[in-house]
């Protein structure tokens, strides 16, 4: 079965907030929209995620050029 283009799909965890706004922005300024969605239930009520929580989603279209551009950011880092 063929995934839809728009559907997203998990791209990488995050241990914190820096974490994933690091690697949002890097997605973003190569135009890949990215979701970012805290798996800690307790977020919702004002406490910081719990670590390793935050979740990046993409659409599954752009997910091979995501990996890319994380794998690289990653290494120079």
């Amino acid at each position: 079965m063929k995934q839809n283009e728009e559907e997203p799909v998990l791209l990488a965890t995050a241990r914190d907030e820096l974490e994933a706004g690091i690697w949002r922005d890097v997605l973003e300024r190569d135009g890949i929209a990215v979701y970012i969605k805290s798996g800690d239930p307790l977020a919702s009520f004002g406490m910081p995620p719990a670590p390793g929580s935050i979740r990046l989603f993409v659409h599954a279209g752009d997910e091979k050029r995501a990996r890319w551009l994380l794998g690289e950011a990653t290494r120079s880092a």
